[in-house]
């Protein structure tokens, strides 16, 4: 029998390539925060050889000084899918802006529901009143603030995304309002019951995956991607593999193929762990493969 100093470790071969990681609620907490042991399960899945990026309906600013925090250096999706940009103020791979004439009737008829909003133009947010709230969004993520008379006159640059911040029963209206004069044109993300945004109807997290996997030459088979909310879906069902982490809603909970619900914290890193011990779906497996 051999002695421990003749055996070799076995090396597990990772079908995966690409892992597509939300931020809000999967690896942030509610004050921004990254979670404790999110950094390390990230730096274990780089230093496998593994690609990793960020999608995320956060503005680019923001996302790339995250992205610098967990060491990502490939470009991040932001705004929802509506802009893949690389890191570290790198160039632009995909961007889908809103065309002015329909940013002009969105902003027009969500005027009218008498909502604050907002119009994201090349990195900067413009708005027809500041409110302290923006003022500290801005310091904090390094984000210019612009006021302006009227945003239906923009005329300079189309937006990446429209966006409206108010009370619950508004951004209900809000929401309804555009799905119903819009919906082929826009796709429209319920945030939480505060807020929600609005961008061009060819953008979407998983759209902007699909192109940023086949930039990379990766298959979609050798994708992962991991989030928690209405705005992942999209993602959670073109990836090979999609895995909701956290206490999701239903529906993002069916569009997923690993459901792990003891909360973000804790699931995100077991997705993570079970990904880098070579745990994949089995074709035909029952619902209780799913645990929520």
């Amino acid at each position: 029998m051999p002695d421990g100093s003749d055996l070799v470790e076995e090396k597990i071969t990772l079908k995966y390539r690409l892992i597509a990681v939300d931020l809000d609620g999967t690896v942030l907490d509610g004050d921004g925060c990254i979670f404790p042991g999110a950094r390390e399960a990230i730096r274990d899945v780089l230093a496998r050889g593994i690609t990793v990026t960020l999608a995320t309906g956060r503005m680019y600013q923001p996302s790339n000084r995250f992205a610098e925090e967990l060491n990502i250096s490939v470009p991040l999706i932001c705004y929802q899918g509506a802009l893949i940009r690389e890191s570290g103020n790198g160039g632009i791979w995909w961007h889908k802006p809103l065309p002015l004439s329909v940013a002009r009737k969105v902003i027009a008829g969500i005027r009218r529901l008498g909502v604050q909003q907002y119009a994201y133009v090349d990195g900067a947010i413009y708005m027809e009143r500041v409110r302290d709230e923006d003022r500290r969004y801005a310091r904090r993520n390094g984000v210019e603030l612009h006021l302006v008379e009227d945003l239906t006159k923009l005329g300079h640059g189309r937006p990446t995304e429209i966006a409206s911040r108010g009370l619950p029963e508004d951004i209900d209206r809000v929401v309804a309002h555009v799905r119903t004069d819009f919906g082929y044109e826009v796709i429209v993300n319920k945030i939480h019951d505060s807020f929600c945004e609005i961008a061009h109807a060819a953008s979407g997290k998983g759209n902007a995956l699909k192109y940023l996997a086949r930039r990379l030459g990766i298959p979609r088979s050798q994708v992962v991607a991991i989030g928690d909310s209405s705005n992942d879906i999209s993602m959670l069902r073109w990836a090979g593999l999609g895995s909701v982490v956290g206490d999701a809603p239903a529906e993002v909970r069916e569009a997923a193929d690993w459901v792990l619900g003891d909360g973000a914290q804790k699931s995100f890193c077991e997705a993570i762990a079970r990904l880098l011990a070579g745990d994949t779906p089995v074709e035909g497996t029952t619902p209780d493969f799913r645990r929520g």
